[in-house]
């Protein structure tokens, strides 16, 4: 399969828009969509119990997730970063309180959508990335 044939779908990401700031390039996509994957689940677990004493931590967490998320084009995730971001910034530790579990939650389910589609579709994952290699 061609790289112009093989399509990137996943729930709640618009794959469209992450491939436009990758230029189109779908190997420098894949590859975001994998360090997103990877990293977003420490940066979750870093923002779980935001207190009075660490919001500084926990607006530095979410600003780092905002810009992966508009990265790999998952905007309505990146929207609500960005008001907890903005939150954080503002010492509202009670509205982030409330939003805060859900998402996580919101979150934790568009990585498992990326982890399926990237295990759902390794094998011409590794192709692409192998005849990159052997030709470099």
């Amino acid at each position: 399969m061609s790289d112009d044939n093989f399509k990137i779908e996943i729930s709640a990401v618009d794959t469209e828009s992450g491939l436009n700031l990758c230029r189109g390039n779908r190997k420098i996509y894949i590859q975001s969509l994998r360090l997103f994957a990877a990293n977003m689940p420490v940066t979750l677990n870093k923002m779980r119990n935001v207190t009075e004493s660490n919001l500084k931590d926990y607006l530095t967490s979410v600003h780092s997730l905002k810009g992966m998320c508009d990265y790999i084009g998952a905007k309505e995730t990146r929207k609500t970063a960005k008001q907890l971001e903005d939150m954080a910034g503002a010492g509202n530790l009670s509205g982030i309180l409330e939003r805060n579990v859900d998402f996580i939650r919101h979150t934790e389910k568009i990585i498992a959508n990326i982890q399926t589609w990237l295990d759902n579709n390794s094998k011409i994952i590794d192709a692409m990335f192998n005849t990159e290699q052997n030709n470099g």
